[in-house]
Parts: C-alpha cells; sequence; structure tokens
C-alpha cells in the first residue's frame, strides 16, 4: 500500500443507494497489505450494508473531506 504512495483510504458504502463516504488514515494497516482485504472489514453505521469500496487517497497530507460529506463507515473489527 505505501509502496504505491498511499497513506490515506477513501472508503465508500458498497450500497450505490446509501452513498455515504469517510477519508481516514491507512497508517494501521501493514505496508504490505492490498485495499481489496480491507473491503469486507467495514460496515457502513448509516445503512449498515458490510463491505466498502476502498480507494486510495493520494492527496492525503494535503486536504480534509469536507464538511457535511463525511460518514460514519467503520472496521467492524476491533482496532489492531
Amino acid at each position: 500500500m505505501r509502496a504505491a504512495g498511499v497513506r490515506g483510504l477513501l472508503i465508500y458504502c458498497s450500497d450505490y443507494k446509501c452513498s455515504h463516504w469517510t477519508a481516514i488514515s491507512g497508517d494501521k494497516w501493514r505496508d504490505e497489505v492490498r485495499l481489496s482485504e480491507l473491503e469486507t472489514q467495514f460496515t457502513c453505521s448509516a445503512c449498515g450494508t458490510k463491505g466498502a469500496d476502498i480507494r486510495p487517497d493520494f492527496d492525503w497530507e494535503r486536504k480534509t473531506a469536507p464538511a457535511g460529506r463525511v460518514a460514519a463507515l467503520g472496521p467492524s473489527f476491533p482496532s489492531q
């Protein structure tokens, strides 16, 4: 993940009707983890859909998510 320059992650609810999303740091996962390995570990707290679409946020260091658009998506497992 970090070999490709990824520090931040954009997490989107996998239910296209829900459209909630959030931006998080990817620093808590190992360097060699693939984004596809993380997708099943997220649950949308707005609609309860399990799974997420995860994209790299290459501008993580330069920006923050716009106010009012951040959803409460989070891992469905305890933090490691």
